[in-house]
Order: structure tokens, then sequence, then C-alpha cells
């Protein structure tokens, strides 16, 4: 196993925990029964997603560059050989 792929999968991992840690402490907020935790707690939540969708884009962006250079660099190769 390449480095490259144990990096591809845990990129695939984490926006999966951050959206789940920010569901948990959502739903946790809605059972807790004290306001200034249940303020807290949506607060944190809320956030967890936002960082869920910053992490997936970051991601995609990324995912879409590394394979920009790899079609930069079949492209080249194959001039290179029809020349």
């Amino acid at each position: 196993m390449t480095v490259r792929r144990t990096v591809g999968g845990a990129l695939i991992v984490v926006p999966s925990l951050l959206s789940g840690v920010g569901i948990a402490f959502i739903l946790a907020a809605l059972i807790v029964n004290h306001r200034i935790v249940q303020d807290a707690f949506i607060i944190v939540g809320a956030v967890m997603l936002w960082f869920d969708f910053f992490v997936t884009m970051a991601i995609i962006r990324y995912s879409l560059r590394s394979l920009d250079r790899r079609i930069a660099v079949l492209e080249s190769s194959q001039s290179d050989n029809e020349s």
C-alpha cells in the first residue's frame, strides 16, 4: 500500500467523522435539559458541520488538482511518444 492510497482513504473518513460528531452534539443538545449546555452543544454541532463542508471542499479541490497533474503528465508523455 502506498502513501497516496493511505492519505486518500483518510481524506474520505475525515469529513464523515466531522459530520458525525456535529450531528451527535446537536442530538445531545436536544436531549440535555439545561439551557446553557443546549446552546453550547448546538453551537459546537453547527461549527462541526461547517468544518465538514469546508474540509470536503478542500478535499475535492486537492483531488481535482491531482487529477489535472496526472492528465498533464499523460498528455505530455503521449506527445513525446508521437514525436
